[in-house]
C-alpha cells in the first residue's frame, strides 16, 4: 500500500519551513509521496487576503521541481467554495484507490484544535495524520490528545521531529513590501516569481 501525505495551506507564498516539514515527514514516516495542496478558500481565513490562487500554484510547481517525491494538486484550487480538508481527502482516496494510504500533515497546533474543525469525527475516524512536533512544545497536552483521538477514534498518528525554522509567509510579505531581504527564507526560483509578477509589493493587493 502507498502512503501519501498531503500538506495543505494558502502557501502565500511557500517557503523553506513548509519545504522542511515535508521532506522530514516523507523521511520519518516513510512516505511514498508528499501532496502540497494550496487552497483557494480556507475556512480559517475567510477575511485574509491572498495572492491568486495560480501565483500560489506556480510559486508551488518551482519550489517542489527539485525533488521527485512532491507534487502540487490543483484539487481545492480548481473547487468552488470552501476548502475542507474532509472533502479534500476523500475526494482523494476516491482517485487513488484501496491501495492509497492518506496521512494529513499537520503542525502541532492545528491538531490541537481539530476537533473544532468541519467534520472533525470523520476526519479521524478514516483517514491517518502525521504530526510535526517541536520538542518540549505542547508536549503534555499533545500527548493527551494523541492517546485520546486513537482510543476514541482508533486513528493513525506518526509524529515526527519538526525542526524549528522561524519562517512565516507573513514575515515574507512584511519584508517585501518594506524592501527587506528574503535571500534564504524561500527557493531562489520562487523569489524571481515574485519580483517578476510584482507579488506582495506597496502596490500590490495582496
Amino acid at each position: 500500500m502507498k502512503k501519501i501525505g498531503i500538506i495543505g495551506g494558502t502557501f502565500d507564498p511557500v517557503h523553506y519551513g513548509h519545504l522542511i516539514l515535508a521532506e522530514q515527514a516523507r523521511v520519518e514516516a516513510a512516505l511514498d509521496q508528499v501532496v502540497f495542496m494550496p487552497a483557494m478558500v480556507q475556512p480559517f481565513k475567510l477575511h485574509t487576503k491572498t495572492a491568486e490562487g495560480d501565483d500560489r500554484y506556480a510559486m508551488l510547481l518551482k519550489a517542489v521541481s527539485g525533488n521527485p517525491y512532491f507534487s502540487v494538486s490543483r484539487k481545492e484550487l480548481d473547487s468552488p467554495g470552501i476548502s475542507y480538508t474532509i472533502h479534500t481527502l476523500k475526494s482523494l482516496k476516491e482517485e487513488m484507490g484501496e491501495d492509497a494510504q492518506l496521512y494529513f500533515i499537520i503542525g502541532t497546533d492545528a491538531f490541537l484544535s481539530l476537533e473544532k474543525w468541519y467534520s472533525a469525527e470523520e476526519l479521524l475516524r478514516n483517514f491517518s495524520f502525521v504530526i510535526g512536533m517541536r520538542p518540549g512544545y505542547k508536549e503534555q497536552e499533545l500527548n493527551v490528545m494523541i492517546r485520546r483521538v486513537q482510543d476514541e477514534y482508533g486513528t493513525h498518528i506518526a509524529q515526527i521531529n519538526n525542526s524549528e525554522v522561524e519562517i512565516s509567509s507573513s514575515d515574507i510579505k512584511e519584508r517585501i513590501r518594506t524592501g527587506k531581504s528574503i535571500k534564504y527564507l524561500l527557493p531562489d526560483d520562487v523569489e524571481i516569481y515574485i519580483r517578476e509578477n510584482g507579488l506582495y509589493t506597496e502596490d500590490s493587493p495582496f
